[in-house]
């Protein structure tokens, strides 16, 4: 296996506190270590783990990285040290690599003239904060045993001027304390993230108080669940908002839910390699990985095996036979690794599993009966002698494709006329450009409304008009601006080409950090193999390339930041309908022509069904998810239909590479050829187990019969 690919460090630049948290896991668990550390991060240690960071992300193609500046309280290191040690990251990692860098404090030292300072160097900011005077001043107190809530609000209050560098609140709750207190104290407060913790417990050191109240912390849970789902959703509580991504199948933003992998690595003040800070709870020494900064690779710490005996933990492999045959066990993961330790290491349910449980399964009949007393509508507005069999076949689908692009155009014109009443209202330039773009033919205002950037800010502005926001992928609210209608006034039409690299922020905002856009530079490159890519197309399957046209406006190159710098990408998504993203970059050179064919038609396969997804559903709403055959986790089965639906397309792909392709890809095509078949015999398998609308039913049928038919001929 790889070893572990590291995108976040863990920096303890103080090893000392000036709080005495009676829950600490630094100070107040199994593994007092900090005791023989330097009280701060040497500049000599700094420096070589500088350089160690700036190896690393060369060696493994890294272009984002978080580096979170921890302790004990890191400002007791000294605002200036901090701030020379952020230069001093960013010259060595250079230009090329997004250095993200966080600190989490608990407040007392967070002056003006430090926030000045930290604000300046872009360094974002995390509050520890359990809640009202009462919540808080039960477990954080100062070294005197007298409380620290004052000066911890005014911190609050600092941060709270600074909003491009107040990253949340992270607060570890009490059962005592009603969640109640503490959703109105924090409504009233709007921190921009909140993040509730469970007690630092293990297997061998309980939670505190269960004992003589078992029923304590998951009937806290409960309530404060229905809380938020009913009243104060609108606050950003991580905790929540990941157990609902992952009972739907996303990827989980906390190690507290569903499977991962390892991808941070501590460095305490000596500059020794740790793993997963918590670690300390369970024993002495529990964190410890070879090597130092001034000794060590961070890719031969990344490869070792402390490092890789914790990933296994994070598979479900890794778990024990009683998680195994949980029910929930795909949502809760096995728990958070310290909380699963006992005498015998960690193969075992987490020590709050009763409490997840119950939680889980709380939250899932929440979600049903949310479904329940509304009736499932699964009726299509396709018309009666709409034929599956031609629209999936581009050279017979053009009457068909036609007919859902022009209802989609229809769509996005009235949208975006609505957008440009709503800024209407506004004055100067913005109500010319409002004037302009309404004046415009409506064939050339279409086109306008129909591209995938404005069909972005278009949503984004109607969403604000009815007083509600939308988000990119991190969470944070996407702003449309009215003042952007000035510029796209002044657009001529783009015409039927496809814009490829465009420098459009709306193509992008969507995906927030997650998503590495390639430069300017890269994109002049690229823009010769596209070219190709396309023209590959064209060569084989004219009516290909002309729906592909049809269906697609923008090209735009990305790479996955936390990939393999090998592995070709590629996405698309409905919030930018007829966009396309895909991976032009691969290893050390531009991608093959053939492998980025591959990719563009993959998406545009996506685009198409997306289309015909606008007339009614193919799948059930309250259809549970499905075990994906090729990546053993669970999907809905709508992503599901959408696999298969490329599936068969780049079957017809593959079986003309190999049959007309260049000698270079042979191999490659016959590998993707066995690949594609085995995945659809599988899929098709999995698809006829779930409930589908009669649409989908259809949908499968007909797929499953282009597939077996031979491939469409060159």
């Amino acid at each position: 296996m790889a070893a572990a690919r590291i995108t976040s460090f863990l920096v303890k630049v103080a090893s000392r506190c000036n709080l005495d948290c009676d829950y600490c896991y630094v100070y107040h668990h199994a593994d007092q270590g900090w005791r023989s550390m330097p009280k701060t991060m040497s500049a000599e240690v700094r420096s070589a783990f500088a350089s160690r960071l700036a190896d690393y992300t060369r060696e493994v193609g890294l272009k984002r990285a978080v580096v979170v500046f921890h302790g004990g309280e890191p400002l007791l290191a000294g605002v200036d040290p901090i701030l020379d040690f952020a230069r001093e990251l960013q010259r060595a990692v250079g230009p090329d690599v997004k250095l993200d860098i966080a600190m989490q404090t608990n407040g007392l030292l967070l002056s003006d003239a430090a926030l000045d300072t930290l604000e300046a160097a872009d360094i974002s900011i995390s509050l520890s904060l359990d809640g009202p005077r009462h919540a808080n001043d039960l477990h954080r107190t100062s070294l005197k045993g007298r409380s620290s809530f004052d000066r911890v609000m005014a911190a609050y209050r600092r941060l709270q001027a600074r909003p491009a560098v107040f990253a949340g609140v992270i607060a570890v709750i009490d059962p005592s304390v009603p969640p109640d207190d503490l959703f109105a104290f924090f409504d009233e407060l709007q921190p921009p993230k909140l993040d509730f913790l469970l007690p630092d417990a293990h297997h061998l050191r309980p939670p505190p108080g269960r004992d003589a109240n078992p029923q304590r912390y998951e009937a806290w849970l409960i309530r404060a669940f229905d809380l938020w789902f009913d009243r104060y959703s609108h606050l950003p509580v991580r905790t929540f908002e990941a157990l609902l991504d992952v009972a739907a199948g996303l990827p989980s933003a906390t190690d507290a839910f569903g499977f991962g992998d390892v991808n941070l690595l501590s460095i305490e003040t000596d500059g020794s390699y740790h793993d997963l800070d918590v670690l300390k709870i369970v024993r002495d020494g529990a964190t410890a990985l070879a090597g130092t900064v001034r000794d060590a690779a961070i890719s031969a710490v990344a490869a070792s095996p402390g490092l890789e005996a914790h990933r296994a933990l994070l598979r479900k492999d890794g778990l024990g036979a009683k998680c195994l045959s949980c029910t929930v066990v795909d949502i809760c993961g096995g728990g958070s690794v310290p909380h699963r330790y006992d005498e015998s290491g960690f193969k075992n349910p987490s020590v709050y599993c009763g409490e997840l449980f119950a939680l889980i399964s709380h939250v899932k009949a929440r979600l049903a009966d949310g479904l329940a007393g509304e009736p499932e509508d699964l009726s299509s507005r396709l018309p009666a002698d709409f034929d599956l069999a031609r629209f999936e076949l581009a050279e017979t689908s053009a009457s068909a494709t036609r007919m859902l692009t022009d209802d989609a155009r229809a769509s996005a014109l009235a949208r975006f006329r609505s957008a440009l009443d709503f800024a209407s209202g506004l004055q100067g330039p913005v109500a010319d450009a409002v004037t302009a773009l309404a004046g415009r033919p409506e064939e050339e205002l279409g086109d306008l409304a129909s591209d995938p950037g404005v069909a972005a800010w278009t949503r984004a502005m109607l969403a604000q008009a009815s007083g509600g926001l939308v988000h990119d992928v991190d969470g944070k609210p996407l702003r449309a601006d009215a003042g952007d209608l000035v510029a796209l006034a002044s657009r001529s039409p783009r015409g039927a080409d496809i814009a490829v690299a465009a420098d459009d922020a709306w193509l992008r905002a969507p995906f927030g950090d997650q998503i590495f856009f390639e430069g300017r530079d890269v994109a002049a490159q690229a823009a010769s193999v596209v070219a190709q890519a396309l023209e590959i197309v064209r060569r084989w399957r004219p009516s290909l390339y002309e729906e592909m046209r049809n269906t697609c406006r923008a090209i735009q190159f990305v790479r996955d930041p936390l990939a393999d710098p090998a592995k070709i990408v590629s996405f698309s998504d409905d919030s930018v309908p007829g966009a396309l993203f895909v991976s032009v970059w691969q290893g050390r050179g531009l991608i093959d022509p053939y492998d980025l064919a591959d990719s563009l038609i993959h998406e545009y396969r996506h685009q198409k069904l997306y289309l015909l997804e606008r007339f009614g559903p193919t799948v059930s709403p309250t259809a549970p998810r499905v075990v994906s055959p090729w990546r053993a986790d669970l999907r809905p089965p709508s992503g599901l239909l959408h696999a298969v639906f490329v599936f068969v397309e780049l079957k017809r792909y593959w079986a003309h590479v190999l049959e007309a392709g260049p000698c270079h890809m042979r191999d490659r095509a016959i590998n993707q050829l066995q690949d594609t078949e085995r995945n659809l015999e599988l899929g098709f398998a999995t698809l006829r187990t779930c409930s589908m609308t009669p649409l989908g039913k259809a949908l499968i049928d007909t797929l499953d019969r282009a597939r077996r038919q031979q491939p469409v001929a060159a």
